[in-house]
């Protein structure tokens, strides 16, 4: 499952490739302010999980 967060009010992004790789990117960006993290499906389509994994900022 591929996720995208996004950071800098929306204007760039960083895809990983796993929740365990999101959890590690989130750690090392506690300083940083992420404005959505958002699940990327196959066929495209995305959902918001930024409640999921806000324990982790």
């Amino acid at each position: 499952m591929r996720y995208c967060i996004e950071y800098a009010d929306g204007r760039c992004c960083n895809f990983v490739n796993s929740s365990k790789d999101l959890i590690a990117w989130l750690k090392l960006w506690k300083d940083e302010k992420i404005t959505d993290i958002r699940k990327v499906y196959k066929n495209g389509v995305t959902d918001s999980v930024m409640e999921t994994y806000k324990k982790y900022m």
